[in-house]
């Protein structure tokens, strides 16, 4: 038996598998400890010099233009160039999780690809067009089909009505409600923030306008950096994360990683750009949640219920620790 552990270990598939949400919590932990000690220290420090409306806009664009060019290339290209290619070779629309075609195939879901398609081509015109007093009217007409496309097409059809017909088909307690909860929260930070990209949008307030639209992509590339992760474990570890390797958790297993990845993808964006502001941090926060949400089903599969809740306690913990720090030592910055 201590053999059989001993080679599991060395074989790496435990930090792959059962102990892979247990190392990103000690991960999310350090850094989040790491960062209130900075904040903390930093708090009788000069404040950052003001800038003039012009530089914040300058600032802002060159930013969130370069954080939602590699999110689009992360998780457009990455998560799903892959399976548009298996689409074309098989002429089935593929499951990264059974490596087989998918089962679960409906006019809902072949509604939503294209305009998932869409939404990430129109994102990356949206991104190139922006703040180019030359591309103006094109950025404003495209604009609004853009944010139709995400609310629609990946907020309402594929984060709320498939879910709810598939995932709760067999009601709260089937195994697949977990992921219906997941994909409609998803759905909904996709609707809310696209909706108020559109009100600020019209009340040109240009600098809210942005951060609803990059917490919009934020939301609607969750899926394909799932998937990246699902692709590159494919890739360089084999059917490791496959649902018979797995107890069928490996597609929760993926999503822990790309919680985390874009949590770190819009607290770095937001600092860079000194638009770290509550837009920011209660969609980081809804990640956050959903991370919580994965760890405890994970953690309570392989180890027990009682170190799942105390590894997301102990998270929640210091998350909150870390947003009030920032919170009280911008407001302290302020005052000096």
């Amino acid at each position: 038996m201590v053999d059989g552990v001993t080679n599991e270990l060395l074989s790496g598939r435990w930090l792959l598998v059962e102990g892979l949400p247990l190392v990103l919590a000690m991960l999310l932990c350090i850094a989040s400890a790491l960062s209130i000690y900075r904040l903390m220290q930093s708090r009788g420090s000069s404040p950052e010099a003001v800038l003039s409306p012009a530089q914040a806009t300058f600032l802002q664009n060159r930013i969130y233009k370069r954080a939602g060019a590699l999110l689009l290339v992360l998780g457009a290209a990455g998560g799903f160039v892959p399976s548009l290619w298996m689409f074309s070779a098989t002429g089935q629309v593929w499951s990264v999780n059974h490596q087989a075609p998918h089962s679960l195939v409906d006019i809902y879901l072949l509604v939503h690809i294209p305009l998932a398609v869409l939404w990430a081509l129109l994102v990356g015109l949206q991104l190139w067009s922006g703040q180019v007093r030359a591309r103006r009217d094109l950025h404003v007409f495209v604009g609004w089909i853009t944010l139709a496309t995400g609310v629609i097409g990946i907020g309402i059809i594929g984060g709320w009505i498939w879910p709810l017909i598939h995932d709760f088909s067999d009601g709260l307690d089937s195994a697949n409600a977990g992921a219906g909860i997941y994909t409609i929260s998803m759905g909904l930070g996709v609707v809310i923030n696209g909706i108020l990209a559109g009100h600020y949008a019209r009340k040109r307030d240009l600098a809210r306008h942005k951060d609803h639209v990059l917490m919009a992509l934020f939301w609607t590339m969750d899926p394909g950096i799932h998937r990246l992760n699902m692709w590159l474990m494919r890739l360089f570890g084999g059917d490791t994360w496959a649902p018979e390797n797995t107890s069928g958790l490996g597609i929760a297993i993926a999503k822990l990683p790309a919680n985390l990845s874009l949590i770190a993808w819009a607290l770095t964006m937001a600092i860079l750009a000194r638009r770290l502001n509550s837009i920011v941090w209660s969609n980081v926060a809804g990640q956050f949640a959903l991370w919580c949400f994965g760890t405890v089903a994970v953690v309570g599969t392989f180890q027990s219920q009682l170190i799942a809740w105390t590894v997301v306690c102990v998270s929640a913990v210091l998350f909150c620790l870390l947003w009030y720090t920032h919170v009280h030592s911008s407001t302290a910055s302020q005052r000096i």
